[in-house]
């Protein structure tokens, strides 16, 4: 369906709005962000602003949603292809999950430190439905494990089972590749000291993982062969 000039211009308005809240909480922290930062950082007036959304919960509430759909939208994608076999699929969300954490390394270090404090407490519809997509991921990949079954290339384990730990697996592993040497966040190698990882999501000087393309490919590969060896149907 076409859409109109204003159409496109106001879809673009939304979205320099949402990225320039992105940037503001990246820095500020939700609680420490205002809207008349935001209207700063977008370089629209506030009342612009609130013509897009009525409050800073709600702007976080569609900066949210729309990351998670865009992940969930990938990852169907991938389970949805017929020319490749269940264990392939489930490689390439490992990868693709991987991907879209880097290319949203700041909204994912926001969401994953604010989540408690925000989504279960504040906006609690929004961790309502935060909570039903991820119980749609875990479903999108149980049904990878029982075709994978049915065809012979996985052991038969609870395929739910399976798809819970998978995707933990997924989350953790893409989650380390944001930091420098897989660490989560926590730990300060030089010296030792837990690290709040609240911090390091205000803290734009956290460097993201120093290791090329080439050795977080040889890392994943590793950790789904690890996986595989555990439930594939290959002796």
């Amino acid at each position: 369906m076409n859409t109109s000039r204003k159409e496109r211009d106001e879809q673009r308005r939304r979205d320099e709005i949402l990225d320039a809240a992105l940037s503001i909480f990246a820095t500020q922290g939700f609680h420490g962000a205002t809207m008349a930062q935001i209207s700063q950082e977008a370089q629209y007036p506030l009342g612009t602003i609130y013509k897009y959304f009525s409050s800073k919960k709600q702007i976080y509430h569609d900066l949210v949603m729309e990351r998670v759909h865009q992940l969930g939208q990938i990852l169907l994608s991938i389970s949805s292809r017929q020319d490749i076999t269940s264990k392939e699929k489930l490689k390439q969300s490992l990868f693709a999950k991987t991907k879209f954490y880097r290319s949203n390394s700041d909204f994912i270090r926001i969401y994953i430190s604010e989540r408690s404090n925000i989504d279960a407490v504040m906006i609690p519809k929004l961790n309502e439905k935060v909570n039903r997509m991820h119980e749609k991921m875990i479903t999108l990949f149980q049904k990878i494990f029982e075709q994978g079954m049915e065809n012979g290339e996985f052991k038969p384990y609870p395929p739910k089972e399976m798809a819970t730990l998978f995707t933990e697996i997924a989350h953790s592993v893409a989650w380390s590749s944001l930091f420098p040497n897989g660490n989560n966040g926590s730990v300060d190698k030089d010296s030792g000291v837990k690290q709040n990882i609240k911090d390091s999501v205000v803290d734009p000087s956290i460097d993201l993982i120093k290791d090329d393309d080439e050795i977080l490919n040889q890392r994943l590969n590793m950790i789904f062969d690890m996986f595989m060896n555990g439930v594939s149907n290959v002796s």
